[in-house]
């Protein structure tokens, strides 16, 4: 059993030493600490192995560590060294993951971008937060991966890499030893190439084992577009694959329809961004107070933005929310889950940024479950997304959609 892992490890060893001077996903990497993990492992009892047992994982750099650094994106913690993990990596190494190393976040799991480079296309970006987790997994490196979401950190890099990622229903799995941004919104994701690899990763940190082999749904799925103002802004290319998307899932049985949103659920995406504006600078405020000078622009444009909000618009901002969430069935109708594209079109090119996130604003607003399938390619050649949502606490039906949908788009000429 050894020696397969240290196979495993030394294929993720070779692709990160062949690619990672280029693509940059890893922040830290140590390979003595992985033998030892490897040496531990291989002595634990059978009966307790878990279902991770000898899987790489790679973890984004907001998540505490207690045997590798944890920078959050930035140079005010380029030594820090945690003296315990976060709750999510001690829950991959009950199960028997080794720990790989540790993956880039942008600056605070915020805007600015680190050094990753998508690995379809190194001229442009892989997306952010979650920029190395989800280029490491997309490239080879690693066959999982943890990161987090606040707006679309993980649904939009991992649509810009042409990979599955899952951001489960807020709170499902603790952020305790994780760097916050906003505490209200922050949720951890993860990524694999695969429904599968999402779904095991998943239950094993949220402690559910009913999400890690979800059963496909009894019938084909009731789903819905529900096309936000937001959607004006989409390529047509990016359009055109959910489109087809659909259609390919009426073809299968699937009752598809398409309605307005109702007016309760206007103007998500703004009240998302005043809730973390607003929270972000309660969370950061000693690095906004003690080192101003070493913070980007646009996180102290943030921050400002937040301090100025009032309490009376913040708590307007949660009431609207909390109301929303209240009237979730308004927004579905019949429907099972609605689809959406992922992101506004193909990745942008890397000194454009990390791309817009207004795709996913209103999803992670809500608390939603939600996860990326890859579905088509941009006028580039580039990955798309197609993004499937769900009523909170439904992320074990919603994995099963999403495995329903993977199998007929990958069955389908």
């Amino acid at each position: 059993m050894s020696d397969d892992m240290k196979e495993i490890i030394a294929r993720c060893r070779e692709r990160i030493e062949a690619r990672d001077s280029e693509v940059l996903a890893w922040k830290a990497l140590d390979w003595d600490f992985v033998d030892r993990q490897i040496d531990k492992l291989a002595m634990r009892p059978m009966e307790e192995r878990g279902p991770l047992f000898g899987l790489p994982v790679g973890i984004k750099d907001i998540f505490d560590t207690a045997d590798l650094p944890t920078g959050y994106g930035s140079a005010i913690y380029e030594r820090h060294q945690p003296s315990a993990d976060a709750a999510a990596v001690a829950r991959l190494r009950a199960a028997g993951a080794i720990i790989l190393g540790k993956t880039v976040s942008t600056e605070f799991a915020y805007w600015k971008a680190g050094p990753t480079r998508n690995p379809l296309d190194l001229g442009r970006t892989p997306g952010g937060s979650s920029s190395g987790s989800a280029a490491s997994v997309a490239d080879g490196m690693v066959p999982l991966a943890i990161g987090s979401q606040t707006a679309a950190s993980t649904i939009r890099p991992a649509s810009y890499c042409g990979i599955v990622g899952f951001k489960p229903t807020q709170g499902l799995i603790s952020l305790a030893g994780v760097k916050a941004l906003s505490n209200s919104l922050d949720t951890v994701g993860v990524f694999a190439k695969d429904v599968a690899g999402v779904a095991l990763l998943s239950g094993v940190l949220a402690g559910r084992p009913s999400l890690m082999a979800p059963a496909e749904p009894g019938s084909p799925p009731r789903l819905a577009l529900r096309k936000f103002p937001e959607w004006e802004k989409v390529a047509s290319s990016a359009l055109d694959a959910v489109n087809k998307a659909a259609a390919l899932a009426a073809r299968h049985g699937a009752e598809v329809t398409t309605d307005a949103v109702p007016s309760a659920f206007a103007g998500l995406a703004e009240i998302q961004t005043s809730i973390m504006a607003c929270e972000a600078a309660r969370e950061l405020a000693h690095e906004h107070r003690c080192h101003f000078d070493a913070l980007s622009q646009p996180l102290r444009d943030l921050l400002t933005q937040g301090e100025s909000i009032s309490a009376a618009t913040y708590d307007d901002a949660c009431l609207r929310r909390d109301q929303c969430v209240v009237e979730i069935d308004s927004l579905f109708g019949d429907a099972d889950a609605l689809l959406a594209p992922s992101t506004l079109g193909e990745a942008p090119l890397f000194e454009d940024g990390t791309g817009d996130p207004v795709m996913s604003r209103a999803w992670t607003l809500l608390g939603l479950p939600s996860i990326t399938l890859p579905c088509g390619t941009g006028e580039n050649g580039l990955p798309l997304g197609l993004q499937i949502a769900m009523r909170p606490r439904h992320d074990q039906q919603l994995l099963a959609i999403a495995a329903w949908f993977e199998q007929t788009l990958a069955t389908t000429p």
